[in-house]
């Protein structure tokens, strides 16, 4: 199993954030999910809404204003995540018309693993 974090830093504009979405939802979509265990693309909740310290993605950890996402992808194995998605992703590319920064990824190997009881949510939690 691997674990794909996007940290896409979106232009602060309403517009600019419905193109963000709009691409993808439409555009960076994955053909073949049979090794896909699940995706969320996730907006930060600010540090203030917790009675404890948690990194507060919703402001910071950029150069300027821009609104913060994270997409986390669950993927079978290292090698599918490689030839469905990895392949793609390079920097040679210019910014998408709606990003402020470029997206930065990380990508973790499960070292221990805990299942709960609940199940995965289906499509459109929001």
């Amino acid at each position: 199993m691997v674990i794909v974090l996007i940290h896409w830093r979106i232009k602060p504009t309403d517009e600019a954030q419905a193109d963000f979405f709009k691409f993808w939802i439409e555009t960076a979509t994955i053909p073949d999910k049979s090794a896909l265990v699940g995706e969320f693309l996730s907006a930060p909740v600010p540090a203030s809404a917790f009675p404890y310290k948690v990194d507060d993605l919703s402001t910071g950890h950029s150069q300027g204003r821009c609104n913060h996402f994270v997409n986390v992808g669950i993927w079978h194995d290292r090698e599918t995540f490689q030839a469905q998605i990895g392949r793609l992703m390079n920097d040679d590319k210019p910014l998408l018309p709606f990003e402020a920064e470029r997206r930065t990824r990380t990508v973790l190997d499960p070292l221990h693993v805990r299942i709960g009881d609940a199940t995965l949510p289906g499509p459109g939690i929001v």
